[in-house]
């Protein structure tokens, strides 16, 4: 059973697209239990009745479960609860918190506050929206949430629903061995590379590489995916590289959505190739990528494992016969670090091939704030804390070295990247506790704060005219 969500601020359609989209799959989704709630007690309320109504949220959204048929949808949820609670009280229960951080959506949709206020007697804050937009859109981004932000009239919204929740049932039926029974994670078809020294494990599902294990030793380098903390291993960025304004942004006369880094990381590849040594994927364009993204394309990814050393290269080939291909394409591989018992964190640092000067590009949601600041002043060395990635990632631009290497003050492991032609490069990781750091090459960058722009007048978006081929190449060794 796929559970979706539609949170958001006050009048923003929430209560109608749930009743449309439980109508068009043919399934029941629970209603707003605090419209219910406060129209029987009157339009004020205490801390202790939002903690009733979220009780009977919890209790609708199980009822809607018990009738529902592949997909439940679910009006409003717990974070509505909590962002009024904190606004009218400056508190929330802590049974609403611990009961947030348990419940887990498949999807939510976040309501854009696009559309006319709708007066209403229990509805309290129409020059508060964007306010409170802003607040929800900051808590799924800090609870790496899988959301997705609908705007525009009604039936616009209703379409990009139906196109989202489209790709997770297919998703989904692709995981399934019956209608009702999901197979485990570990009867996911993989793929392995091996040489005497190494294994690679790969899945088809982003094309990703879920593991890299030194043979010798067992010891794993690729960070596992722990849901809790960050579910990817490392996705492959396309067509995007960072975050768009709003997530939009517009190209020939029409408006477009497309989520931070782009789709690529949750399609299902083909694999052409399969070899001791060498995988090869490939994505192609399809209906459903038209609608988000209006470019035919045929991505193929190729990785070759040689001794200790992984190379991962990239083919971009537009094979339209008139229009142009617009797009971004990068890394995001996800390393262990620690990597060893009794290491912690700050043991590590990354070492330059040469002394280097360094000033980061700070990031605001995401977005490029267009202010900078220095990072390393004619050093080989950046040693890592978590204090480092408080602001976000480390984000580069056009640097002046080719490799890195993630090294230990205690050990003799090492993870080393090259990267030759890569115009940006972010470093990242979740935050204090997160036992991974990720080296990103990347053809492509966030973009700036502002209003959604023209695809074409994007930074680090690459051009390939009709029937051309963009090629690009990183590798990762360990040892």
């Amino acid at each position: 059973m796929l559970r979706i969500s539609l949170t958001g601020p006050e009048s923003t359609g929430k209560s109608t697209l749930a009743a449309q989209l439980a109508a068009h799959y043919g399934t029941s989704f629970a209603p707003e239990y605090a419209r219910e709630y406060l129209a029987e007690s009157g339009p004020h309320y205490t801390l202790a009745d939002l903690e009733e109504i979220a009780r009977g949220q919890v209790a609708a959204e199980a009822e809607a479960m018990r009738t529902a048929r592949r997909v439940v949808f679910c009006d409003s949820d717990l974070l509505v609860i909590k962002i009024w609670s904190e606004h009218a009280f400056g508190t929330c229960p802590e049974w609403i918190l611990r009961q947030i951080d348990e419940q887990q959506y498949d999807l939510v949709l976040l309501m854009g506050v696009d559309i006319p206020w709708q007066p209403d007697p229990l509805r309290e804050h129409p020059h508060l929206r964007q306010q409170f937009y802003d607040l929800y859109q900051r808590e799924l981004r800090d609870r790496m949430s899988n959301f997705a932000e609908i705007s525009g009239p009604p039936d616009r919204r209703f379409a990009q629903a139906r196109f989202l929740v489209d790709e997770l049932l297919l998703a989904a039926e692709r995981r399934i061995s019956s209608p009702e029974v999901l197979l485990p994670t570990a009867a996911m078809p993989t793929y392995t590379l091996r040489t005497p020294r190494c294994q690679a494990v790969f899945a088809a599902h982003g094309a990703e590489l879920t593991s890299f294990i030194t043979t010798a030793n067992e010891l794993e380098y690729i960070w596992p995916g722990d849901p809790a903390v960050w579910a990817r291993h490392a996705p492959v960025l396309f067509p995007l590289v960072g975050r768009l304004p709003n997530d939009a942004y517009h190209y020939e006369g029409r408006d477009y959505k497309l989520p931070q880094h782009g789709f690529a990381r949750d399609q299902e590849f083909a694999v052409l190739r399969h070899s001791d040594t060498e995988l090869v994927f490939q994505l192609q364009h399809d209906e459903a990528t038209r609608n988000v993204f209006p470019f035919a394309f045929e991505l193929t990814i190729t990785y070759t494992l040689r001794d200790t050393q992984l190379t991962v290269r990239w083919d971009v080939r537009n094979p339209a016969e008139t229009q142009p291909l617009l797009f971004s394409i990068g890394a995001h591989p996800a390393v262990r670090c620690p990597l060893l018992p009794g290491e912690a964190f700050d043991d590590y640092f990354f070492q330059f091939d040469h002394p280097v000067t360094l000033e980061r590009h700070l990031l605001r949601g995401g977005l490029l704030t267009g202010q900078t600041a220095p990072v390393l002043n004619d050093e080989q060395e950046l040693p890592l804390s978590y204090a480092l990635f408080a602001d976000d990632a480390l984000v580069f631009k056009h640097y002046d070295f080719t490799s890195l290497t993630l090294r230990s003050r205690k050990s003799e492991r090492f993870v080393r990247f090259q990267f030759d032609g890569f115009p940006y490069l972010g470093l990242w990781t979740k935050g204090p506790g997160a036992g991974f750091v990720c080296v990103e090459p990347w053809h492509g960058v966030a973009s700036p704060d502002g209003a959604p722009g023209e695809l074409r007048d994007k930074e680090g978006i690459l051009t390939l005219e009709p029937g051309q081929v963009f090629t690009a190449a990183y590798t990762m060794e360990v040892g």
